[in-house]
């Protein structure tokens, strides 16, 4: 009897880390919909159904040992995800009163306007213990320098952070932070020694002192992770050029400094468990340097197993070692399932394990170095496609080949950097000679990425969490790890792929002579985009965040935008300046401040225009009207409403659902709908009529009477 092949081998590690991820989503689902936790329970019988029918068909015991620990895993990351969650809507200590702060400081940061702030841990206030970190914004007259491992007492309005906001998890709640401080005057503070904050300051200090400002921040960011002082003009041309996870010390950096640790006490004959204690050490100590990134975390970790599997001769697994650290990672705090960087690091990692192998058999025609650089790049370029389209609303179309070039070059400056400074500390005589040196092959790398001009190949517009799905599909279907006839895999994947380029199509196109808007919310502001054949016009109210704005924009306009609309009097003419997008022209109400053309964009003051066959009219500084498709629409950005009632209303301030047919507040609950609540809305107008565009397109209302 012939033997039947299984497609794939079970990994339990892997499927427990499935099952605690999955648990912990669940629960997110939950508190996105506004579900009672208690819904949860309807998943018990589900679980015994699976439980009972592995019991019926399983061969042998281990099978229901491991069916068992599966459902256990996803019991508890629901249950705990559920605890953590409901957490946070629990009446938060002293939220929307003035009071005593005090706290422990974790990092010192600014705002993009360059307000400081400090990330406090053990905070107080009044002298009551807050369940979370605090963030306190500090005013001018702060005073004083302090740095992390201090003590500080300050004086300000106290509020808390949501869980959800916009439409997903709050990134602040994901590093623990659920409270805020608005501080007046000054502080009080006193010294606390930390010692990954000293050394830090000493390898800071260290390049500041012999390099050039540019180049000591990102010399200084490629060891330790910290952007902050590196310009946004550098920063960007790295993001935009694909490669700017060289500033996130993840597994790149772990990896390398492990290995080459590894090479050194064996070229010395250090003993093999020596050797691996001293090496872990180093990996951990440098991972808290950096401030415990849970991307460093995680390659810490798997660090650590593959020193195990060493030591106890046993075979090292990827898969399982990722595994681990993610189950390690996730039983911490649920919530750090939602951090970017974990995201990211682990849908790389996934991408090298499934991807990689197959990718290096299919280029074994090439040379050794070259086929690894193409594998690692392009596995782990596409399994992190869906977190940075999510993320950023991007990707960059020069990344592919930049990595496959450029990275190797990175890892070899990252290496002699991380050496350089490590012997200049021992030996600090050294550093003025040494560390110039060191750093010019890196400054012609900078200069290279800031003059190539890479924002040109950004690929952006597909929106839609839709894709990870596609995505995934296509790396398991030609994963090795999963056994599939070789027709199969052809046919599979041709056929997610043709699905992937069908939907990135349609998600872009506007179909006939329609109008595409879609609204979005960021803190203090709101964005409205109309698209149709002729053109895409980005409608900007004053205080927009700009890194939500940014993603928006890249998210839901491809091709970019030919028109910016500001609404909010003079300070939206001001903000026009800082708002960071790009457009062809810029209109503003003719009472408004002036404000001059920047990089040959036209600026107009008019009451009335037209664009994209939509009419466009300012009802006063802070109300725009539009007529599209025979649907009659207003921006509010003001505390009144002085327009007659019309279709579809956007508004900044709560207004009563009387006031248009369909009303949408970009922050508030009196309404129809509420973007602070749901995220982005998407609406089409043809025809005289508003349909809505979700899960289940939904059409709306005509014209109002």
């Amino acid at each position: 009897m012939k033997k039947v092949r299984r497609v794939a081998n079970f990994r339990l590690p892997f499927a427990a880390a499935l099952a605690l991820s999955g648990g912990v989503a669940l629960a997110y689902v939950c508190a996105l919909c506004s579900v009672d936790y208690l819904w949860l329970l309807a998943a018990a019988p589900v679980a015994a159904a699976v439980f009972i029918a592995v019991d019926l068909f399983a061969r042998s015991a281990q099978n229901i040992v491991c069916c068992a620990v599966v459902i256990a895993f996803f019991a508890a990351g629901a249950v705990y995800g559920a605890a953590v969650f409901a957490s946070w809507s629990s009446p938060p200590v002293l939220s929307g009163e003035v009071a005593s702060v005090t706290g422990v400081v974790e990092e010192v940061r600014y705002t993009a306007s360059g307000r400081p702030y400090l990330i406090l841990s053990s905070a107080t206030a009044d002298g009551v213990a807050l369940d979370g970190k605090l963030i306190a914004y500090l005013s001018d007259e702060a005073g004083g320098a302090v740095r992390a491992g201090y003590r500080v007492r300050a004086f300000g309005y106290v509020g808390h952070y949501d869980l959800i906001s916009y439409g997903g998890i709050n990134y602040r709640s994901v590093g623990g932070v659920k409270y805020f401080a608005d501080c007046y005057g000054s502080i009080e503070y006193e010294y606390g020694f930390s010692l990954f904050s000293y050394v830090r300051l000493g390898i800071y200090s260290m390049l500041c002192g012999n390099l050039e400002e540019e180049a000591a921040a990102v010399a200084y960011a490629m060891i330790t992770g910290s952007t902050q002082d590196i310009s946004m003009r550098t920063l960007e041309s790295f993001r935009y050029g694909g490669v700017s996870h060289i500033f996130a010390v993840s597994g790149l950096n772990i990896t390398l400094l492990y290995g080459a640790l590894s090479l050194i006490f064996r070229a010395v004959r250090l003993n093999k468990w020596a050797s691996a204690a001293v090496s872990l050490a180093v990996v951990f100590f440098y991972t808290g340097m950096c401030g415990f990134t849970l991307s460093a975390v995680r390659a810490a970790i798997m660090c650590a197993v593959v020193a195990l599997t060493s030591l106890s001769y046993r075979k090292y697994d990827g898969l399982n070692s990722l595994s681990l650290a993610v189950i390690i990672i996730v039983l911490v705090d649920p919530l750090n399932l939602f951090d970017v960087g974990f995201v990211l690091s682990v849908s790389a990692m996934l991408g090298i394990i499934f991807l990689a192998p197959g990718l290096r058999r299919a280029l074994s025609a090439l040379p050794a170095w070259l086929k690894n650089n193409i594998s690692l790049s392009v596995a782990s370029q596409v399994a992190t496609l869906p977190a940075l389209l999510a993320t950023f609303g991007y990707i960059s179309g020069a990344g592919l080949m930049l990595n496959i070039v450029v990275l190797p070059l990175l890892s070899a400056l990252y290496i002699l950097l991380f050496a350089c400074v490590a012997a200049c500390a021992l030996i600090p005589p050294m550093a003025p000679a040494v560390l110039p040196a060191a750093s010019m092959p890196l400054e012609a790398v900078t200069n290279f990425f800031v003059s190539s001009g890479f924002e040109n190949s950004l690929l952006s517009g597909f929106g839609g969490w839709w894709i990870s799905l596609f995505i995934f599909g296509i790396v398991a279907v030609l994963s090795d790890k999963f056994n599939f006839a070789r027709p199969f895999r052809a046919a599979a994947s041709a056929v997610l792929a043709g699905c992937t380029a069908m939907l990135f199509v349609a998600e872009g196109a506007v179909f006939g002579g329609e109008t595409r808007v879609v609204a979005g919310g960021a803190y203090d502001g709101g964005m409205v985009l109309l698209r149709s054949r002729s053109g895409t016009a980005l409608v900007l109210i004053d205080g927009t965040y700009e890194g939500g704005l940014s993603t928006f924009v890249n998210t839901y306009a491809p091709g970019g935008v030919d028109d910016i609309i500001l609404v909010g009097g003079d300070e939206a003419a001001e903000y026009w300046y800082g708002c960071g997008i790009e457009a062809d022209d810029v209109w503003l109400p003719p009472g408004s401040l002036p404000v001059g053309a920047v990089d040959g964009t036209a600026v107009h003051n008019q009451s009335a225009f037209v664009l994209g066959g939509c009419v466009f009219r300012f009802a006063d500084d802070y109300t725009l009207c539009i007529t599209s498709n025979g649907v009659e629409m207003a921006i509010c950005a003001g505390q009144y409403i002085n327009i007659p009632r019309c279709d579809l209303m956007f508004t900044l301030r709560e207004v009563g659902r009387e006031a248009a047919a369909t009303v949408v507040c970009f922050n508030g609950s009196y309404s129809h709908f509420d973007l602070y609540s749901s995220g982005c809305l998407q609406f089409v107008l043809n025809d005289d009529t508003i349909s809505m565009q979700s899960a289940a397109t939904c059409r709306l209302r005509g014209r109002s009477a």
